[in-house]
């Protein structure tokens, strides 16, 4: 189920992307945004031990201030996909959530009057991780602990836009929270939409 989501998600901004240049719009020049994704995340540079299932569906929402056609700043919280931790017998020890909160610096590059833009962003994040034990006995076996841990770290993103109307853009991007081996390392490869509202 979330395979196809996501494949829809990506297979529906590609041909938006795709087939509407003849409506391609610059970007307003400046102004306040919201924007917003949904796609794959997956966790890496976990220390939970045991079997760990941590794909699936991620979201997140910005919400941005672009001072001129060249840069932004954002504010964002990002979602991630559960993890499910097993012992070597597979039963189920403990489920992670995982969740960040950013602030990130976006360079962003306009291709021409195409409607098209790069961007990449880096800032600071705030990655959380809270383990709830499932099977105490499970958990005894891979010496899985609950409770909540936090790290702060870089954040990185870097995607692709395109403008259909001066306020509305589709977009697709990859980000990352760098953790610890505590919360782990989270990534977002997603799709979603962004409104500038001035």
């Amino acid at each position: 189920m979330q395979g196809k989501l996501l494949r829809g998600i990506l297979v529906g901004s590609s041909l938006l992307l795709l087939t509407a240049p003849a409506f391609a719009d610059m970007s307003l020049p400046y102004g306040w945004y919201l924007e917003g994704n949904v796609g794959s995340s997956t966790l890496s540079n976990d220390g939970y031990g045991g079997n760990v299932s941590s794909s699936g569906i991620g979201y997140n929402a910005d919400l941005g201030y672009k001072f001129m056609p060249y840069v932004a700043a954002e504010f964002g919280y990002t979602q991630y996909a559960n993890s499910t931790v097993t012992d070597n017998f597979d039963n189920k020890a403990g489920i992670g959530k995982h969740y960040a909160w950013d602030v990130a610096a976006k360079g962003i590059l306009p291709f021409s009057n195409s409607g098209f833009e790069g961007f990449a962003k880096l800032g600071v994040q705030r990655i959380t991780s809270a383990m709830t034990i499932q099977s105490v006995t499970a958990a005894n076996n891979i010496g899985l602990t609950d409770g909540t841990h936090s790290a702060t770290g870089v954040y990185l993103a870097a995607g692709v836009q395109y403008y259909f109307m001066p306020e509305f853009a589709v977009n697709a991007q990859w980000a990352r929270a760098q953790g610890n081996s505590s919360t782990g390392t989270e990534s977002l490869l997603s799709a979603g939409l962004s409104f500038i509202f001035g």
